[in-house]
């Protein structure tokens, strides 16, 4: 089950695949930033290029929905919210919308990168700072991702294991909350303290050096692009 659900990595070959995972996560960083803070007209905008995206690079929609029921409640919860306290049905959407379309961008992001490559790239950019922590936290960022599967997964199995024994959220909501969560912190230990013995039992090094996925030509146009628009974002901001 671990590898259909979200946020988990996809093998195809597209053009965010071959681009470097510093540029993409970059590009996830100054998208999340702008459809943030921007007006509707913007959000949508922002929110409709993100989506043509995933079209082109042929994005799994029907698998991952199920997996995003989650982000659909939230997003209805931002659009009620929204619409209570501005009466504006514009702007309540541009709220749901903008949130749906950074989680769209973030599935781009590990659709697309492995994280061991994400872990290498984001180490070597943060080591001309940091030293030799930045492969440490770039570590501690891989095992996160690595580990996002693996919690979705116990969750949804804990789940379906317990409705199939006939367990009933509504007669007892309080309870089976507590037992269900309880159980899934409890796997989750378990399941860490596993892996953790096992990147231990092979040698590994959290602040070893490793070999750094190279930059193409698109990689440094995207990152000045970046750049860029974060500079004229910034600029906008103060003049207005």
């Amino acid at each position: 089950m671990a590898e259909g659900i979200i946020f988990h990595y996809r093998n195809d070959d597209n053009i965010l695949s071959k681009m470097n995972p510093n540029a993409k996560l970059l590009s996830v960083l100054v998208f999340s930033a702008i459809v943030s803070s921007a007006g509707s007209c913007v959000v949508f905008i922002m929110s409709l290029l993100a989506l043509m995206l995933a079209m082109a690079i042929r994005l799994p929609f029907a698998r991952y929905l199920k997996e995003s029921i989650f982000f659909l409640i939230i997003a209805a919860c931002m659009v009620l919210s929204a619409a209570v306290d501005t009466h504006n049905a514009v702007l309540a959407a541009s709220k749901g919308i903008g949130f749906l379309a950074m989680v769209l961008a973030s599935m781009l992001l590990t659709d697309s990168t492995m994280p061991d490559d994400l872990s290498r790239s984001l180490g070597s950019a943060l080591s001309h700072v940091v030293g030799r922590r930045a492969y440490i936290l770039a570590a501690a960022v891989e095992i996160t991702i690595s580990m996002i599967p693996i919690i979705v997964d116990s969750a949804i199995g804990m789940f379906e294991a317990r409705r199939a024994r006939g367990a009933s959220f509504v007669h007892h909501p309080v309870r089976t909350i507590s037992e269900y969560s309880v159980s899934i912190v409890s796997d989750l230990l378990n399941k860490a303290e596993i892996y953790t013995d096992a990147l231990y039992a092979r040698g590994y090094d959290a602040s070893a050096r490793r070999s750094v996925p190279e930059y193409r030509a698109l990689d440094v146009v995207v990152i000045l692009f970046d750049i860029i628009t974060i500079v004229i974002a910034v600029v906008v901001s103060h003049i207005l």
